[in-house]
């Protein structure tokens, strides 16, 4: 169980993490952004989580996504965006002992919904640099590129939280493939 909340709790700071560091020279226009997105991949490489509560612990591990169902929807006036749908984040990681680990955990709205307070955000966009927040929760993403329908994006993950009393940090960096 203990397992299942330290992934979660990594799976969470992917998804809404804080800092990225701006240095691509792709820039997309609302225009580009406005529509309805699918993902087509989520990877997160050399993930590193440190449980503080309640053991110390130190976990290394990759992750990606697989079996998506699921739609991003960007509109503007008011700019919002709208996450509806389900995939599966599979995540190997090494425990303590060294023995290697996999794990799968289910993401759909309910979860987003319990963990977050809400399914959709305002959104801002910047050159390069789109900027999600609602409810205090605020996500940075760097968009890395734009050809053919298909936006790379990627988001460093530095967040700390806190779920059914384990507390963890995950540091790491998500790339997203979605397309229109």
């Amino acid at each position: 169980m203990k397992s299942k909340i330290i992934i979660l709790a990594l799976l969470i700071s992917t998804v809404y993490s804080c800092k990225v560091s701006n240095t691509s020279l792709v820039a997309i226009t609302s225009n580009d952004l406005v529509g309805t997105w699918t993902i087509q991949s989520i990877t997160m490489d050399n993930a590193v989580l440190n449980v503080t509560e309640p053991v110390n612990i130190t976990l290394t591990g990759n992750g990606f996504g697989k079996n998506f169902n699921t739609n991003i929807a960007f509109s503007e006036n008011p700019n919002r965006v709208t996450m509806t749908g389900d995939f599966i984040f599979q995540l190997t990681y090494k425990e303590p002992s060294g023995d290697e680990k996999t794990e799968e955990l289910l993401f759909d709205n309910i979860f987003f919904n319990d963990n977050f307070g809400f399914t959709t955000s305002a959104w801002t966009l910047d050159d390069n640099t789109l900027q999600l927040n609602e409810g205090g929760e605020n996500m940075t993403i760097e968009v890395i590129s734009f050809v053919d329908d298909v936006l790379t994006i990627q988001t460093d993950v530095n967040k700390s939280i806190t779920l059914d009393g384990v507390t963890s940090t995950v540091v790491g960096k998500a790339t997203i493939n979605i397309q229109k």
